[in-house]
């Protein structure tokens, strides 16, 4: 039984990270689903839990990005041995992008 206290919605959105106090530019990743405290994301490389991220999230439709403050909660290694599945706890969302997404969620 699903015990999780937000509804997850299955995404496939582009998604560009960065470790916050990091300069360097953004990567490239994609969702697997999001809800409105967390996002779970696919990249290359292995993201130290605790490690605090900044994401902006593409939604279809949408010329502007949501922007995302985020945490990362856990990371694991994919069965294909080709990337890393990474959960990521929402810190910050503007109200308006966390409404943007549940318009783009629910249509």
């Amino acid at each position: 039984m699903e015990k999780r206290e937000y509804h997850r919605f299955n995404t496939n959105l582009v998604v560009r990270y960065r470790i916050l106090e990091s300069l360097k530019p953004y990567d490239i990743a994609s969702s697997e689903d999001m809800s409105e405290k967390g996002i779970k994301i696919q990249i290359p490389d292995y993201i130290e839990p605790n490690t605090r991220l900044e994401l902006t999230i593409k939604l279809p439709g949408d010329p502007l990005y949501i922007m995302v403050l985020g945490k990362v909660v856990w990371t694991k290694r994919d069965e294909s041995d080709s990337f890393y599945t990474t959960g990521i706890h929402i810190v910050h969302i503007k109200e308006e992008d966390k409404q943007k997404f549940y318009q783009y969620a629910f249509s």
